[in-house]
């Protein structure tokens, strides 16, 4: 015993349009109105870099040379992350275009890899990977100008967290 409503084409199409909107309003409408989603922390100050900045060239050839596809930018709430540093918000990617958080990791996430490393040890680290671990499956950067290593490393170790994020990481 169905009810003719259940059989009207009409009806079952705006049902179906009705939800599809009500999934779209709540996956891309309603999160420009979350405060962390719409307002920068001190991270994604910090990482506001100058145009033309050794950073924001640094940043150019690490989505040119593929490390995206590697490497998250992308600290999660979960054990497996929880020595890196503090964990990632929302506001932390406000001015990355696009943004670098990826789905997957290949390699280790470098979102806090500034606070890690030396600038020597990853300029040394990009021309021989498998000299610090040899087991790795990054391939060499030796290929790279002069320029675009140290703009990479200068990007690299600009990916650390603000002072305010590392005392209030400390406190928990």
């Amino acid at each position: 015993m169905s009810s003719q409503s259940e059989k009207h084409i009409g009806v079952l199409l705006g049902g179906a349009v009705s939800l599809f909107l009500i999934g779209v309003i709540g996956t891309c409408v309603l999160p420009f109105f979350d405060a962390s989603v719409s307002t920068p922390t001190a991270n994604a100050k910090m990482r506001h870099y100058p145009v033309n900045s050794a950073e924001a060239r640094g940043r150019d050839v690490y989505i040119r040379e593929g490390c995206i596809w590697c490497h998250s930018q992308a600290v999660r709430p979960v054990q497996a992350d929880s020595k890196l540093g503090p964990v990632s918000v929302p506001g932390d990617y406000y001015y990355d275009r696009p943004p670098l958080i990826m789905t997957q990791r290949t390699g280790p996430d470098l979102t806090w890899v500034g606070s890690r490393y030396s600038p020597e040890w990853q300029y040394q680290h990009l021309n021989n990977p498998q000299k610090f671990y040899s087991g790795s499956i990054m391939p060499k950067f030796n290929y790279l100008s002069e320029q675009d290593k140290k703009d990479l490393v200068a990007y690299l170790m600009s990916l650390k967290p603000a002072p305010a994020e590392k005392a209030r990481t400390a406190s928990h």
